[in-house]
């Protein structure tokens, strides 16, 4: 028996699926590029890469800080757009920490308490960005003093955040 290329195949595959396909779907076809663009079946609502995704009714980012829900966590900081649906994730830096304490950063979800620029749509929502967490001594007037850069807005701003008593 002769081995048959893809190339071969390919079309008779397609055919008969398109054939048998065409029975049941008759009376509803898929809709047209116009209708639902290339771009939205692959980014779009519903896509192949973000099938969460929505597209925003209107422009503008939020640039929303908070802090995280497991303990430890003492700031918080993402980037989110109109409709709340996180962007590129903040990068922080840590300036200044009491001695002997442990900060450490990770990516996670936490509560919008604020806003460092934008839109304040989003506060007292979900959000998702970069969360700090703190563990070591907490003395009176003991604080932790971050960099929030966005790489969106080309900013930076400083946090001062009390982690004492």
């Amino acid at each position: 028996m002769r081995a048959v290329g893809r190339a071969t195949l390919f079309p008779l595959v397609t055919a008969a699926l398109l054939g048998a396909g065409m029975v049941g779907a008759a009376a509803q076809s898929p809709p047209s590029l116009q209708e639902y663009s290339l771009r939205d079946r692959i980014f779009g609502s519903g896509g192949a890469l973000f099938p969460d995704y929505s597209n925003p009714s209107e422009g503008g980012i939020a640039y929303v800080i908070g802090h995280g829900s497991r303990r430890g966590d003492i700031f918080a900081a993402g980037t989110a757009d109109f409709n709340c649906q996180p962007s590129q994730a903040p990068r922080i830096e840590v300036m200044s920490a009491p001695a002997g304490a442990q900060v450490s950063l990770r990516l996670g979800k936490f509560i919008a308490t604020g806003t460092d620029r934008g839109l304040t749509r989003c506060v007292g929502q979900q959000a998702q960005g970069t969360v700090v967490s703190y563990k070591g001594p907490r003395s009176p007037g003991a604080t932790v003093r971050l960099r929030v850069i966005y790489p969106t807005l080309g900013a930076w701003y400083t946090h001062i955040v009390k982690v004492g008593g």
